[in-house]
Protein backbone atom coordinates (compact mmCIF):
# COMPACT_ATOMS: atom_id res chain seq x y z
CA UNK A 1 0.00 0.00 0.00
CA UNK A 2 1.47 3.24 -0.92
CA UNK A 3 1.74 5.70 1.83
CA UNK A 4 -0.14 8.22 0.16
CA UNK A 5 -2.94 6.43 0.19
CA UNK A 6 -2.26 4.37 3.55
CA UNK A 7 -2.86 7.68 5.35
CA UNK A 8 -6.34 8.04 4.11
CA UNK A 9 -7.90 4.93 3.91
CA UNK A 10 -7.50 4.58 7.35
CA UNK A 11 -9.31 8.01 8.17
CA UNK A 12 -12.19 7.39 9.84
CA UNK A 13 -15.11 8.91 7.63
CA UNK A 14 -18.43 8.84 9.35
CA UNK A 15 -21.62 8.34 7.19
CA UNK A 16 -23.81 8.13 10.21
CA UNK A 17 -25.87 11.06 9.27
CA UNK A 18 -27.81 8.53 6.42
CA UNK A 19 -28.76 6.71 9.80
CA UNK A 20 -30.15 9.40 11.56
CA UNK A 21 -31.01 11.95 8.83
CA UNK A 22 -34.95 10.85 8.87
CA UNK A 23 -35.12 9.93 12.39
CA UNK A 24 -36.62 13.29 12.95
CA UNK A 25 -35.52 13.12 17.11
CA UNK A 26 -34.94 16.00 18.77
CA UNK A 27 -31.94 16.68 20.85
CA UNK A 28 -31.49 14.66 23.42
CA UNK A 29 -35.02 14.57 23.83
CA UNK A 30 -35.66 17.68 24.31
CA UNK A 31 -38.10 19.75 22.36
CA UNK A 32 -35.39 21.75 20.39
CA UNK A 33 -35.18 21.28 17.02
CA UNK A 34 -32.30 19.87 15.87
CA UNK A 35 -30.31 20.39 12.50
CA UNK A 36 -27.26 17.09 13.90
CA UNK A 37 -28.51 15.17 10.96
CA UNK A 38 -28.07 17.24 8.25
CA UNK A 39 -24.55 18.95 9.76
CA UNK A 40 -23.62 15.08 9.71
CA UNK A 41 -24.75 14.35 6.24
CA UNK A 42 -23.27 17.60 4.39
CA UNK A 43 -19.91 16.72 5.88
CA UNK A 44 -20.04 13.31 5.24
CA UNK A 45 -20.59 14.68 1.85
CA UNK A 46 -17.22 16.43 1.75
CA UNK A 47 -14.62 13.84 1.77
CA UNK A 48 -16.14 12.25 -1.90
CA UNK A 49 -16.06 16.11 -3.27
CA UNK A 50 -12.61 16.15 -2.56
CA UNK A 51 -11.94 13.33 -5.09
CA UNK A 52 -14.84 14.10 -7.14
CA UNK A 53 -13.01 17.67 -8.35
CA UNK A 54 -9.80 15.64 -8.61
CA UNK A 55 -10.90 13.18 -11.26
CA UNK A 56 -13.36 15.71 -12.86
CA UNK A 57 -10.35 18.11 -13.19
CA UNK A 58 -8.11 15.73 -14.93
CA UNK A 59 -10.95 14.23 -17.07
CA UNK A 60 -11.33 17.88 -18.37
CA UNK A 61 -7.22 18.21 -19.40
CA UNK A 62 -7.20 15.29 -20.60
CA UNK A 63 -9.96 15.19 -23.25
CA UNK A 64 -12.02 12.34 -21.22
CA UNK A 65 -15.84 12.96 -21.18
CA UNK A 66 -14.85 16.80 -21.31
CA UNK A 67 -19.06 17.28 -21.33
CA UNK A 68 -19.59 15.28 -18.60
CA UNK A 69 -16.76 16.38 -16.43
CA UNK A 70 -17.29 19.65 -16.58
CA UNK A 71 -20.44 19.49 -15.13
CA UNK A 72 -18.93 17.28 -12.50
CA UNK A 73 -16.76 19.79 -11.98
CA UNK A 74 -18.81 22.58 -11.86
CA UNK A 75 -21.62 20.78 -9.29
CA UNK A 76 -18.99 19.34 -6.84
CA UNK A 77 -17.86 22.53 -6.63
CA UNK A 78 -20.15 24.73 -5.87
CA UNK A 79 -21.98 21.60 -3.34
CA UNK A 80 -18.40 21.69 -1.66
CA UNK A 81 -18.50 25.57 -1.23
CA UNK A 82 -22.19 25.81 -0.16
CA UNK A 83 -21.83 23.03 2.42
CA UNK A 84 -18.41 24.42 4.18
CA UNK A 85 -19.46 27.74 4.89
CA UNK A 86 -23.32 26.51 5.85
CA UNK A 87 -21.48 24.02 8.38
CA UNK A 88 -19.59 27.30 10.04
CA UNK A 89 -22.41 29.98 9.57
CA UNK A 90 -25.59 28.19 9.04
CA UNK A 91 -27.69 27.91 6.41
CA UNK A 92 -31.53 27.38 6.84
CA UNK A 93 -32.20 26.54 3.09
CA UNK A 94 -29.83 23.37 3.97
CA UNK A 95 -31.80 23.20 7.41
CA UNK A 96 -28.29 24.15 9.24
CA UNK A 97 -29.92 26.52 12.29
CA UNK A 98 -27.44 27.94 13.64
CA UNK A 99 -23.84 28.85 13.12
CA UNK A 100 -21.22 26.26 14.71
CA UNK A 101 -20.06 26.63 18.37
CA UNK A 102 -17.77 24.34 19.00
CA UNK A 103 -14.29 25.27 18.85
CA UNK A 104 -12.48 21.98 17.53
CA UNK A 105 -15.01 21.68 14.98
CA UNK A 106 -14.31 25.44 13.98
CA UNK A 107 -10.79 24.54 13.67
CA UNK A 108 -11.25 21.84 11.56
CA UNK A 109 -13.72 23.91 8.77
CA UNK A 110 -10.76 26.90 9.33
CA UNK A 111 -8.12 24.17 8.18
CA UNK A 112 -10.30 22.64 5.70
CA UNK A 113 -11.58 26.02 4.41
CA UNK A 114 -7.84 27.05 3.65
CA UNK A 115 -6.68 23.70 1.98
CA UNK A 116 -9.45 24.57 0.04
CA UNK A 117 -8.60 27.85 -1.11
CA UNK A 118 -5.73 26.59 -2.21
CA UNK A 119 -7.27 24.42 -5.28
CA UNK A 120 -10.05 26.53 -5.42
CA UNK A 121 -8.23 29.31 -8.08
CA UNK A 122 -7.08 26.38 -9.87
CA UNK A 123 -10.33 24.96 -10.51
CA UNK A 124 -12.23 28.04 -11.91
CA UNK A 125 -8.84 28.20 -14.34
CA UNK A 126 -9.86 24.94 -15.58
CA UNK A 127 -14.04 26.03 -15.75
CA UNK A 128 -12.57 28.90 -18.22
CA UNK A 129 -9.90 26.59 -19.40
CA UNK A 130 -9.92 23.45 -19.99
CA UNK A 131 -6.54 22.91 -21.51
CA UNK A 132 -5.11 24.05 -18.09
CA UNK A 133 -3.21 20.88 -17.65
CA UNK A 134 -0.86 22.66 -14.48
CA UNK A 135 -3.91 23.31 -12.70
CA UNK A 136 -5.08 20.10 -12.73
CA UNK A 137 -1.70 18.98 -11.83
CA UNK A 138 -2.01 21.50 -8.71
CA UNK A 139 -5.50 20.01 -7.87
CA UNK A 140 -4.15 17.10 -7.80
CA UNK A 141 -0.92 17.79 -5.56
CA UNK A 142 -3.54 19.19 -2.93
CA UNK A 143 -6.10 16.30 -3.70
CA UNK A 144 -5.51 13.76 -0.88
CA UNK A 145 -4.70 16.31 1.91
CA UNK A 146 -8.21 18.06 1.66
CA UNK A 147 -9.15 14.30 1.74
CA UNK A 148 -7.36 13.77 4.88
CA UNK A 149 -8.66 17.40 6.59
CA UNK A 150 -12.44 16.90 4.94
CA UNK A 151 -12.63 13.31 6.74
CA UNK A 152 -11.54 14.61 10.37
CA UNK A 153 -13.86 17.39 9.94
CA UNK A 154 -16.68 14.44 8.95
CA UNK A 155 -15.86 12.58 11.89
CA UNK A 156 -15.42 15.56 15.03
CA UNK A 157 -19.04 16.41 13.72
CA UNK A 158 -20.36 13.00 13.53
CA UNK A 159 -18.82 13.03 17.24
CA UNK A 160 -20.72 16.08 18.34
CA UNK A 161 -23.93 15.14 16.84
CA UNK A 162 -24.92 11.90 16.53
CA UNK A 163 -27.61 10.66 18.44
CA UNK A 164 -25.88 7.08 19.27
CA UNK A 165 -29.46 5.33 20.64
CA UNK A 166 -31.45 5.85 17.61
CA UNK A 167 -29.22 2.71 15.96
CA UNK A 168 -27.60 -0.54 16.46
CA UNK A 169 -23.83 -0.27 16.45
CA UNK A 170 -24.09 -3.02 14.03
CA UNK A 171 -26.45 -0.79 11.31
CA UNK A 172 -23.50 1.96 11.65
CA UNK A 173 -21.06 -0.30 10.63
CA UNK A 174 -22.68 -1.01 7.35
CA UNK A 175 -23.93 2.71 6.55
CA UNK A 176 -20.17 3.38 7.00
CA UNK A 177 -18.88 0.53 5.29
CA UNK A 178 -21.76 1.30 2.23
CA UNK A 179 -20.78 5.09 2.31
CA UNK A 180 -17.32 5.20 2.19
CA UNK A 181 -17.58 3.22 -1.39
CA UNK A 182 -19.10 6.91 -2.64
CA UNK A 183 -15.60 8.41 -2.51
CA UNK A 184 -13.68 5.22 -3.53
CA UNK A 185 -15.50 5.42 -6.74
CA UNK A 186 -14.37 9.01 -6.82
CA UNK A 187 -10.67 8.26 -6.06
CA UNK A 188 -10.67 5.59 -8.79
CA UNK A 189 -11.86 8.21 -11.19
CA UNK A 190 -8.91 9.78 -9.99
CA UNK A 191 -6.51 7.41 -9.89
CA UNK A 192 -6.92 6.36 -13.49
CA UNK A 193 -7.04 9.54 -14.84
CA UNK A 194 -3.37 10.29 -12.75
CA UNK A 195 -1.90 7.24 -14.93
CA UNK A 196 -3.11 7.72 -18.58
CA UNK A 197 -1.96 11.01 -17.98
CA UNK A 198 1.33 10.10 -16.45
CA UNK A 199 1.05 12.75 -13.91
CA UNK A 200 1.99 10.64 -10.39
CA UNK A 201 1.47 7.48 -12.03
CA UNK A 202 3.27 4.95 -10.35
CA UNK A 203 1.88 5.97 -6.98
CA UNK A 204 -1.63 5.68 -8.86
CA UNK A 205 -0.79 2.08 -9.91
CA UNK A 206 -0.49 1.21 -6.10
CA UNK A 207 -3.35 2.88 -4.98
CA UNK A 208 -5.62 1.98 -7.56
CA UNK A 209 -5.13 -1.27 -6.80
CA UNK A 210 -5.79 -1.02 -3.34
CA UNK A 211 -8.54 1.36 -3.75
CA UNK A 212 -9.98 -1.11 -5.99
CA UNK A 213 -9.39 -4.07 -3.49
CA UNK A 214 -11.07 -2.21 -1.00
CA UNK A 215 -14.24 -1.67 -2.72
CA UNK A 216 -14.66 -5.26 -4.51
CA UNK A 217 -14.12 -6.97 -1.00
CA UNK A 218 -16.65 -4.50 0.64
CA UNK A 219 -19.58 -5.01 -1.61
CA UNK A 220 -18.83 -8.59 -1.88
CA UNK A 221 -18.82 -8.20 2.26
CA UNK A 222 -22.17 -6.16 2.34
CA UNK A 223 -23.87 -8.24 -0.06
CA UNK A 224 -22.83 -11.67 1.32
CA UNK A 225 -21.61 -11.08 4.80
CA UNK A 226 -18.36 -10.80 6.35
CA UNK A 227 -19.16 -12.52 10.20
CA UNK A 228 -15.44 -12.49 11.37
CA UNK A 229 -16.07 -8.38 11.24
CA UNK A 230 -20.00 -8.79 12.36
CA UNK A 231 -21.18 -7.80 8.73
CA UNK A 232 -24.35 -9.14 7.81
CA UNK A 233 -25.51 -10.78 4.76
CA UNK A 234 -27.55 -8.07 2.44
CA UNK A 235 -30.69 -7.75 5.28
CA UNK A 236 -33.73 -7.38 2.91
CA UNK A 237 -34.72 -7.98 -1.00
CA UNK A 238 -34.10 -4.61 -1.86
CA UNK A 239 -30.82 -3.71 -0.58
CA UNK A 240 -29.48 -7.45 -2.24
CA UNK A 241 -30.70 -6.10 -5.62
CA UNK A 242 -29.03 -2.59 -5.16
CA UNK A 243 -25.87 -4.84 -4.25
CA UNK A 244 -26.13 -7.29 -7.13
CA UNK A 245 -26.64 -4.05 -9.60
CA UNK A 246 -23.13 -2.40 -8.23
CA UNK A 247 -21.43 -5.69 -8.45
CA UNK A 248 -22.83 -6.54 -11.91
CA UNK A 249 -21.51 -2.31 -12.91
CA UNK A 250 -18.44 -3.62 -11.01
CA UNK A 251 -17.58 -7.01 -13.29
CA UNK A 252 -18.28 -3.74 -16.31
CA UNK A 253 -15.85 -1.67 -15.07
CA UNK A 254 -13.18 -3.67 -13.14
CA UNK A 255 -11.48 -5.03 -16.64
CA UNK A 256 -10.19 -1.61 -17.99
CA UNK A 257 -8.82 -0.64 -14.14
CA UNK A 258 -6.69 -3.98 -14.33
CA UNK A 259 -5.64 -3.12 -17.12
CA UNK A 260 -4.05 0.38 -16.16
CA UNK A 261 -3.11 -0.99 -13.06
CA UNK A 262 -1.09 -3.98 -15.18
CA UNK A 263 0.85 -1.34 -17.08
CA UNK A 264 -1.53 -1.58 -20.47
CA UNK A 265 -3.18 1.55 -22.29
CA UNK A 266 -6.97 2.23 -22.76
CA UNK A 267 -8.44 3.73 -25.37
CA UNK A 268 -10.04 6.74 -25.55
CA UNK A 269 -13.72 4.98 -25.64
CA UNK A 270 -12.23 2.75 -22.68
CA UNK A 271 -11.11 6.46 -20.90
CA UNK A 272 -14.32 7.18 -21.07
CA UNK A 273 -16.31 4.06 -19.81
CA UNK A 274 -14.23 4.42 -16.65
CA UNK A 275 -14.98 8.28 -15.69
CA UNK A 276 -18.83 7.63 -16.97
CA UNK A 277 -19.26 4.33 -15.84
CA UNK A 278 -17.83 5.20 -12.48
CA UNK A 279 -20.42 8.42 -11.65
CA UNK A 280 -23.11 5.66 -12.44
CA UNK A 281 -21.79 3.63 -9.64
CA UNK A 282 -21.56 6.50 -7.20
CA UNK A 283 -25.07 7.42 -7.81
CA UNK A 284 -26.54 3.61 -7.54
CA UNK A 285 -24.32 3.58 -4.28
CA UNK A 286 -26.62 7.01 -2.69
CA UNK A 287 -29.63 4.62 -3.33
CA UNK A 288 -28.14 1.91 -1.81
CA UNK A 289 -27.48 4.11 1.21
CA UNK A 290 -30.96 5.56 1.36
CA UNK A 291 -32.12 1.93 1.34
CA UNK A 292 -29.99 1.18 4.43
CA UNK A 293 -30.66 3.82 6.15
CA UNK A 294 -34.67 2.94 5.61
CA UNK A 295 -33.83 -0.03 7.23
CA UNK A 296 -31.50 1.41 10.11
CA UNK A 297 -34.37 3.18 10.78
CA UNK A 298 -36.96 0.34 10.85
CA UNK A 299 -37.19 -0.22 14.39
CA UNK A 300 -37.50 3.58 15.38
Amino acid sequence: MSNRFSSTIRTAISFTAFAIAATGASAQGLNIESDGADRIRLAGQLPTFTQQVAAASCAVTSGVDVEEAYDVLERATEQFDRYIVALRDGDEELHILRPEDNRRILVDIEHVMAEWMEIHGAIDAILVDGHDVESAHHIDDHNLKLLELTSILAADISGKYAVPFEISARDVMLLELAGRQLMLTQKMAKDACEIWTGYHAADAKDDLRVTMAYFENSLVALHSGLPALGIIPAPNDVIRADLEALLNRWSILKPNLQTLVEGGELNEDQKYEVFHDLEIELAELEHLLVDYKEYAERAH
